[in-house]
């Protein structure tokens, strides 16, 4: 967990990039592909497809120039990224996401695996939510819970095969209010061979 990630400067553009394309934001799917769905019993959130209007590079090359420290973070040796994944979501009043895992066996092409979890936050200075802190799971259950309160400009790591979950987020219903994460999934690249299945 690493607080003041990138130059204040840089994510207040952000955050001001992430506002104005609330028009953009649709419910969240889970499943991938043909399986992609909506179950707000599940998960419920908005979700920003396409990134159109929101330059991510900061934060992508931040997270490039700080690779090895961040896997000795996660507790995974340093490996080359064959793919950065990226996710723009916002959780506002009631938002959730239940328990879950971010591995698959069969990634968007078959070629790489998410190996590392980066969830960066943004939020308003005058912070309009409480609740939506990240909950990391012991792995094999039982135990408490790791809380990662979701602070502006702080970055989240943890290996992808870890059990977690977004805790509900309380706000006052307005867009601008809401929690707001970029998840970056660090992908390598796997062996030859071929692909079994897709696990969301």
């Amino acid at each position: 967990m690493l607080d003041d990630f990138l130059p204040q400067q840089a994510a207040e553009t952000m955050l001001a990039q992430i506002l104005a394309a609330e028009p953009g934001f649709t419910p969240s799917e889970i499943g991938r592909g043909v399986t992609s769905r909506v179950n707000v019993d599940y998960r419920s959130s908005l979700r920003l497809p396409g990134r159109v209007g929101v330059d991510l590079t900061p934060l992508v090359d931040a997270i490039g120039a700080r690779l090895d420290a961040l896997c000795t973070g996660a507790g995974v040796r340093t490996f080359p990224v064959a793919h950065h994944e990226l996710s723009i979501v916002a959780h506002r009043d009631g938002d959730f996401y239940k328990p879950h895992i971010d591995t698959r066996t069969g990634a968007t092409d078959g070629r790489s695996i998410r190996v590392v979890s980066c969830v960066y936050y943004l939020h308003r200075p005058q912070r309009g939510f409480s609740g939506g802190e990240l909950a990391i799971h012991p792995i094999m259950g039982g135990g408490e819970p790791i809380l990662i309160e979701p602070r502006h400009n702080r970055l989240a790591i943890f290996p992808s095969f870890i059990p977690h979950e977004v805790l509900p987020t309380r706000s006052s219903g307005s867009f601008a209010d809401s929690r707001f994460s970029v998840n970056c999934w660090l992908h390598q690249a796997r062996r030859p061979g071929p692909v079994t299945g897709d696990c969301a």
